[in-house]
């Protein structure tokens, strides 16, 4: 069978993609106070008129907003839509002092009277109902939320004891009762199936339909790969393994990149004797997961892995890595990191933190 793109479909179809790419990227006025937005072509879109820190520096679809007004010297706080679209007054979503970031065309809300959460999409509307304790990002098109809770202070901060955690989708449809995932499970490795799947790195978790899904869980699967990793080891295996460039710190030179494979080659014996010490017994070692630096990580390469805030994208992109402890005298005296960055083609060796090492 043939299929035939009609000339005005086509038209559309270049026209949607360009539209997709234009993105508006935020620009300062002269004295770096309010901040407004460009597109690709450099035109201004939104003259300057926005304040606060940790706001997006993109705008895709929508965006958290502060903004003072110059007649009354009153502050607001909304949702702005590409469109123009203002919704959300008094609403805005904040973590760890933050405004919310656009997460795959959805933004948090929070109904302030009734102390809940919610969820709105790319044009402002309410898709999930502010009924939620606590709603994590959208991943994949799934989230968590947390319901029935009770906040309990603790100093200046507060926390949620009791309720469920649930698995929802962007439409609110609960997925998941009694979702009790760990820390740093891949919502983007979902699998659905009719019996539980049988992988040391994956979680099953019954549905609400009937089936059951899984997902890979990050700790499990980065510490699988690395000991495959250090029991094949050579050079050309670990330059598979690397990142375009490969970053170090010293006091002389601050933080320091390499090109990845050429970093490799000229100091392949010192990452060899670092990782091949995870097979001794007596090795204290240990994993952990977070995301790359923004104010380390900063050129081009590196953009992808971050949000329109310059956040890290750690809950898709983590940074997991690897630890080893050296002690004397019943305490630790140094350690010894690497870092890998999970890629979409893999996990990949990105910074280097060995003390006796001198880097070629």
């Amino acid at each position: 069978m043939k299929y035939i793109i009609l000339p005005f479909l086509l038209v559309l179809l270049l026209g949607s993609a360009r539209a997709q790419s234009d993105v508006w990227t935020a620009y300062w006025n002269a004295d770096t106070t309010l901040y407004g937005f460009k597109n690709n072509s450099g035109q201004v879109t939104i003259e300057p008129r926005f304040s606060g820190a940790g706001v997006a520096r993109k705008l895709d679809h929508i965006m958290s907003v502060i903004e003072e007004s110059p007649a009354t010297g009153k502050w607001s706080t909304y949702f702005l839509t590409r469109a123009g679209k203002k919704t959300g007054f008094d609403s805005l979503y904040f973590f760890d002092n933050a405004p919310d970031c656009e997460s795959e065309g959805f933004i948090r809300f929070k109904d302030r009277k009734l102390d809940k959460v919610g969820l709105l999409n790319r044009n402002g509307e309410v898709v999930v109902p502010a009924i939620y304790n606590y709603l994590d990002r959208v991943q994949n098109g799934l989230l968590t939320g947390l319901a029935g809770a009770q906040k309990k202070q603790d100093g200046e901060h507060y926390r949620w004891e009791g309720g469920e955690t649930i698995l929802l989708d962007t439409t609110g449809k609960i997925l998941i009762r009694s979702f009790a995932a760990p820390y740093g499970i891949n919502l983007y490795s979902v699998k659905r199936s009719d019996q539980v799947v049988d992988d040391p790195v994956r979680i099953s978790y019954k549905a609400t339909d009937g089936r059951y899904y899984s997902f890979i869980d990050y700790e499990k699967e980065f510490a699988g790969w690395l000991k495959k990793l250090v029991s094949t080891l050579d050079a050309d295996i670990l330059k598979q393994h690397v990142f375009d460039k490969v970053s170090y710190y010293t006091k002389q030179d601050g933080w320091v990149f390499k090109d990845g494979a050429s970093f490799i080659d000229k100091n392949y014996t010192v990452l060899k004797e670092t990782l091949q010490q995870l097979q001794q017994a007596s090795c204290d070692s240990f994993i952990t997961r977070g995301g790359i630096n923004p104010f380390i990580y900063e050129s081009e390469e590196y953009e992808k892995y971050f949000d329109n805030c310059n956040q890290a994208k750690e809950w898709k992109y983590p940074q997991m890595s690897i630890y080893i402890n050296h002690s004397g005298n019943g305490k630790i005296d140094y350690q010894e990191g690497l870092d890998f960055l999970r890629t979409d083609e893999g996990y990949r060796l990105i910074n280097v933190n060995i003390k006796k090492a001198s880097f070629q």
